[in-house]
């Protein structure tokens, strides 16, 4: 593992399980605040190099799945032009990433095909509805700045008057295809990334395993299951807002009723 400190297997392996929980924490989009990881910086400064190294490493690590998923991002949208996104000199996993990234693309197309055909409920709102305000509360145990960049991302949305609730299941919708090849091709880039460091990959790999592709747009709220409304979450995050907040919180209303975001802060606010 690099840029760790090594000694015998049992300190190893509690330095991996380390990293691993610290990703966890790591939020959806780019340019994440390391909030625990900071924090256990702070609490372990002077503390020796054991500590240090794990801090290091985890902020690493968030880093190379941060770094990864930005990637994944402009190869996909190159793909959707119609651009080979690895290039013709490509080894045989390059080839299997291009053929995952082909594969995203046409199923997120595929759904916007069935999307756009819906009509109110689907891929518009009711504009002769009131919006609905949906509360979103930051609860204990949640990465404060995950939480504060799907909401905020959500506030967004319902201010644009893209938030309303889907007409039908989002089950009966969701190609989960997409979401499992996007986490398989992320964790693919990560390992061609940091192929030079093997040991550095499969730490990073298994990190961003343990994470979740949201939508960053909720399917219930009117959100497109297409991977330009995906970034990876933590699982926390992701259950919680989506499944004991929102869900909740909409499952009466009228199909298309427009939505609009309050966020609260416990227990400040």
């Amino acid at each position: 593992m690099s840029d760790t400190v090594r000694s015998d297997k049992e300190l190893h392996e509690q330095l991996a399980d380390r990293l691993t929980s610290q990703a966890d924490e790591h939020e959806s989009g780019a340019r994440p605040h390391l909030r625990r990881s900071r924090a256990g910086l702070d609490r372990t400064r002077g503390k020796g190099a054991l500590a240090a190294a794990v801090e290091t490493g985890a902020e690493k690590i968030l880093r190379a799945i941060e770094e990864a998923e930005d990637q994944l991002h402009k190869h996909l949208q190159d793909v959707s032009q119609g651009v080979r996104a690895m290039g013709d000199n490509h080894a045989r996993n390059d080839k299997n990433i291009e053929t995952m990234l082909q594969s995203i693309v046409k199923r997120s197309n595929d759904q916007d095909a069935v999307r756009d055909a819906g009509g109110i409920g689907k891929n518009q709102p009711d504009t002769t509805k009131d919006p609905h305000t949906v509360t979103l509360e930051w609860k204990p145990g949640m990465p404060k700045q995950a939480f504060e960049r799907k909401a905020r991302a959500l506030q967004r949305l319902g201010e644009e008057g893209k938030l309303f609730k889907f007409k039908g299941k989002t089950e009966d919708y969701r190609d989960k295809q997409i979401t499992a090849q996007y986490k398989g091709a992320l964790e693919a880039l990560i390992r061609r990334n940091h192929k030079d460091d093997p040991d550095f990959a499969e730490e990073a790999a298994v990190a961003a395993r343990k994470m979740q592709p949201d939508h960053v747009n909720e399917l219930q709220t009117g959100g497109p299951d297409a991977w330009r409304n995906l970034r990876m979450l933590d699982r926390t995050t992701n259950y919680d807002i989506g499944t004991q907040q929102i869900r909740p919180q909409i499952k009466d209303l009228p199909d298309g009723n427009p939505i609009n975001i309050d966020i609260k802060w416990w227990p400040d606010d």
